[in-house]
């Protein structure tokens, strides 16, 4: 299960499920109501696009990336303070394996244009499908929504024992192995 967490539950959070070779996306809002779809869906991985610390600061796994070239949001920074904190509370209401991640660093891995605007989700949506093999049920209806289906692969590929963490003891962001990585 892939969530790409919004700061506020007033706004949409995009949320994505892989079953076999076919994935759907929807969007909920409410902690509890995210807790209580996971409950329902029981997934052996949960990838949350959100740092998943109490401690608003530049942690390692934030040089990790940004030492790769990544643009990389800190905790630090005035909005992702509180997607921080939001991450870090819904993460311990999770009772399944949780995992940070981080999609536009999965975008450039797989050579895909990270979309900025809804027009260019068809063309990024099926970029992925291509990459991946994973079908779309349906389009993401948002940048969200399309933000949890990269979440979702990398929450998939950690249990296929596929994903390399980057990191330390202040937070782990995990990524999928690339082809380079797997030799």
């Amino acid at each position: 299960m892939g969530i790409d967490l919004s700061a506020y539950e007033r706004r949409p959070s995009g949320i994505c499920v892989i079953e076999g070779e076919r994935a759907y996306t929807l969007s909920l809002n409410s902690d509890d109501e995210i807790v209580d779809f996971a409950e329902k869906i029981r997934p052996l991985v949960i990838a949350i696009d959100a740092p998943l610390t109490d401690k608003p600061e530049l942690r390692g796994c934030d040089r990790m990336l940004i030492k790769m070239g990544f643009r990389v949001l800190p905790p630090s920074f005035s909005h992702m303070r509180k997607l921080s904190e939001r991450g870090f509370l819904l993460s311990r209401r999770l009772r399944f394996e949780v995992i940070e991640t981080f999609p536009t660093a999965v975008y450039k891995m797989m050579g895909i244009r990270k979309p900025r605007r809804k027009r260019e989700i068809p063309e990024a949506a099926r970029r992925l499908e291509e990459v991946t093999g994973i079908r779309l049920i349906r389009e993401p209806k948002s940048l969200d929504e399309l933000d949890s289906f990269v979440c979702a692969i990398v929450a998939r590929e950690k249990g296929r024992g596929r994903a390399i963490a980057y990191g330390d003891s202040s937070g782990l962001i995990f990524l999928p192995v690339g082809e380079s990585d797997s030799s």
